[in-house]
């Protein structure tokens, strides 16, 4: 299919391992949620395909990581990513304008599914503001990122405090031990403290253990760790923080593209110790030494001390937004529910 924008031919074309991995690597702004590598591992349990979609002009390439749900032969929805897979958008290997986003936008629109969401990476997100027209639905977000193009050493002498310095020194003269890795036991270790981490509060909150277990696995299912640490392979650590050979807190950190992230985390609250203070500090770090130029923290759902967390190490928070255009509006969607 091709198309004109400001006189300029779009052309869109599936999206090849080859073109998608050469346009990431161009990005300068890109994180490990549109690499190809993320798609195979959001893709693995059969419950999303891979639709993403390359998109051509004079002046360079743009690539839409998309995942389809099917079911029973019904497109029902496409996004970019679904929900639990993180901000994606388009990346490029030229600077995104609003004309080619709106003409992106308007391709989408001509798809068959009864649902599209895209919720991009915070850094462009300005040019998807300017250019998504009033019939796609806004919803709210809010991230916090690091900028780290001055290196680990001006984060830690600018950004921290002299109180976070002081409990991160705590902890390594106490004796917590770091270790990285991304093997099938440091997604267990991972794991293991998610659902301790899960069963201290359940009883904070009074429900059955065995309700908040389910529905913990349920909302983060095991296999979505270990098949993005397969795929993702070197790109993706586990960093396990353990105390008096007890595991007391572990984090995932994903490297790939410019833009290094903190995707998940999880602790023994039992344990009195700064140790996630710690494993941030301790990953940032990684993410100089590859070279990254931002740290994503993520969304902290609303949540005030979470938000103050990521502050306190020096992360800014970026309001941006997820847009979605539905023929059908679902009562219980996502975009349809306060964040």
């Amino acid at each position: 299919m091709t198309w004109r924008v400001d006189g300029q031919r779009v052309a869109v074309f599936p999206a090849s391992r080859d073109k998608w991995c050469e346009i990431f690597n161009r990005d300068p702004s890109a994180t490990a949620f549109q690499s190809a590598d993320w798609m195979l591992a959001a893709a693995a349990d059969g419950h999303y395909v891979d639709a993403s979609r390359l998109y051509e002009t004079p002046d360079g390439k743009a690539l839409l990581p998309l995942a389809e749900a099917n079911r029973l032969g019904c497109k029902v929805s496409v996004a970019s990513m679904p929900h639990g897979l993180g901000a994606a958008g388009l990346i490029s290997d030229m600077p995104l304008t609003t004309s080619l986003v709106r003409s992106i936008i308007e391709d989408l629109m001509r798809l068959p599914h009864l649902r599209v969401a895209i919720r991009p990476n915070a850094l462009p997100a300005l040019v998807w503001e300017t250019a998504i027209p009033p019939t796609w639905e806004k919803v709210k977000r809010r991230t916090h990122i690091i900028d780290l193009r001055e290196g680990y050493e001006a984060w830690w002498a600018d950004s921290l405090s002299r109180p976070k310095k002081g409990k991160i020194r705590k902890a390594i003269h106490e004796g917590v031990l770091v270790e990285h890795g991304n093997s099938e036991e440091f997604v267990r270790r991972y794991y293991d403290l998610y659902m301790r981490w899960t069963e201290n509060r359940a009883v904070k909150r009074r429900l059955p253990a065995v309700l908040a277990n389910w529905l913990a696995a349920r909302r983060e299912p095991l296999w979505k760790f270990r098949e993005t640490a397969q795929k993702l392979g070197d790109d993706l650590r586990i960093y396990v923080a353990s105390y008096q050979g007890q595991d007391a807190a572990a984090a995932v950190f994903l490297g790939a593209g410019r833009g290094a992230v903190y995707w998940r985390s999880a602790s023994d609250t039992r344990i009195a110790l700064p140790c996630n203070d710690l494993l941030q500090s301790e990953m940032i770090k990684h993410a100089c030494m590859l070279g990254c130029t931002h740290y994503h923290m993520g969304e902290s759902g609303g949540v005030a001390s979470l938000e103050e967390f990521k502050e306190s190490l020096g992360a800014i928070a970026h309001d941006y937004a997820e847009y979605v255009y539905g023929r059908v509006r679902w009562p219980w969607s996502r975009a349809n529910l306060s964040q």
